[in-house]
């Protein structure tokens, strides 16, 4: 049941936050009847012990200070505990599906055919019938097109599709074709919902795993022609927000921005600067995590943004959430265990050739890349998802070709 729930769960996003938030707590729940709980903690502290668990502790102590200096302590220790909460839980899934390659397995299974179910119903309700998405939500058999609405599950491009493409490495036959067909889908959902900081992550996903296969040893010509396709779609895309977001030169004044306004809005460019001038306010440690949107000043509109304010409920982008919130020293800390943690999984990967390591290195790309542009870093669902997809993907034990199925 356990491997099921945790199958269903990312693509389960679909259907709203709350019911992802449902299926991991009845999972984790689960667990404890499934597994001793004595064996559930030696896991865990077998993890903490290991090299990416002490640089994880080590983070989270760094960020210990700005729930003292922090106006809202509760909020920024909720923040910081739940984080750290979260990490648990997913150290736990990981040892109980690694342990039951037959339990992981199914898991794949699962995840295929939710996430082929959820992109239909998403498709579906984008192009034809939007009455089955508000229906669903709720809200009545409404036929009013949707907006933004699906932005949030065409995200999980970035953590879905390298799970995806692991699970049909593992199962192969039908579940191949079934898994083309659901990445087809997320890449159609990622462009027509406009979702720039998905498009972002998943280039910089094809263009982690191409870099890494050259450098790994793989065959040149390919390898090559894989970099030359990658860069020819990242000129692409970038000729295509030149030409469909060129107006800004024009409508909005002023030319001292960081980033070209095709590329990036004026209204996020705004939250950013802002978001560096509060942590300046106390740049060693910030000024309490999860709590930027409540200092004096957040409120302030930004002119020509219809009332957007220049710190909204938080900065999009985890860079300038976290050093504004948790300081230099705290930012440091967090960059410092995700190059580890790369650089690790990358000799791990040149060393075992498990694909599973791929695809985790693939996820941290895609992750981190379009968290520049996106959500809260504490934002619960999307900081969960990222570590239940890492589970899923550092749970495969790599076998010979002939036992794969």
């Amino acid at each position: 049941m356990i491997a099921i729930l945790l199958g269903i769960a990312i693509p389960a996003v679909v259907l709203g936050r709350s019911v992802f938030a449902v299926i991991i707590g009845v999972a984790f729940i689960t667990l404890f009847f499934c597994k001793p709980w004595r064996q559930i903690v030696e896991d865990l502290w077998a993890q903490c012990q290991r090299p990416f668990g002490i640089l994880i502790l080590l983070t989270f102590v760094a960020w210990l200070p700005n729930v003292y200096l922090s106006n809202f302590p509760g909020r920024s220790f909720e923040a910081v505990f739940r984080t750290l909460l979260f990490v648990g839980i997913a150290a736990m899934f990981f040892a109980y599906l690694k342990s039951d390659q037959r339990l992981l397995k199914i898991c794949y299974q699962a995840f295929i055919v939710s996430a082929l179910i959820a992109i239909i119903f998403a498709l579906t309700a984008l192009f034809f019938i939007p009455e089955i998405y508000w229906a669903l939500r709720l809200k009545g058999w409404f036929s009013t097109p949707l907006q933004s609405e699906l932005k949030s599950f065409s995200a999980m491009a970035v953590l879905a599709v390298p799970v995806l493409i692991l699970a049909v490495y593992r199962l192969r036959n039908v579940w191949t074709v079934m898994g083309v067909v659901v990445c087809i889908g997320f890449i159609a959902l990622v462009w027509e919902t406009y979702n720039r900081s998905a498009i972002a992550g998943c280039l910089a996903i094809a263009l982690t795993v191409v870099v890494i296969w050259t450098v790994r040893g793989g065959n040149r010509k390919l390898a090559f022609a894989g970099i030359g396709a990658v860069g020819s779609l990242i000129v692409a895309v970038i000729v295509w927000l030149r030409l469909r977001r060129g107006h800004y030169l024009t409508e909005i004044s002023g030319d001292d921005w960081l980033l070209p306004l095709w590329l990036v809005d004026f209204e996020r460019q705004t939250i950013w600067t802002t978001a560096w001038e509060f942590g300046l306010e106390s740049p060693w440690f910030g000024i309490g995590a999860n709590a930027i949107n409540f200092v004096p000043g957040a409120d302030v509109a930004i002119e020509g943004a219809s009332g957007l304010h220049v710190m909204p409920a938080h900065p999009h982008s985890w860079f300038f959430e976290v050093f504004a919130e948790t300081g230099a020293v705290g930012l440091a800390a967090l960059i410092v265990t995700i190059v580890f943690m790369v650089l690790k999984w990358f000799r791990d990967y040149r060393q075992y050739n498990n694909p599973g390591v791929l695809a985790a290195i693939a996820i941290m790309a895609g992750y981190w890349s379009s968290g520049l542009f996106n959500f809260s870093y504490w934002s619960a669902w999307w900081q969960l998802s990222f570590m239940i997809s890492l589970a899923l993907c550092f749970a495969y034990v790599d076998r010979r070709p002939q036992d794969r199925a």
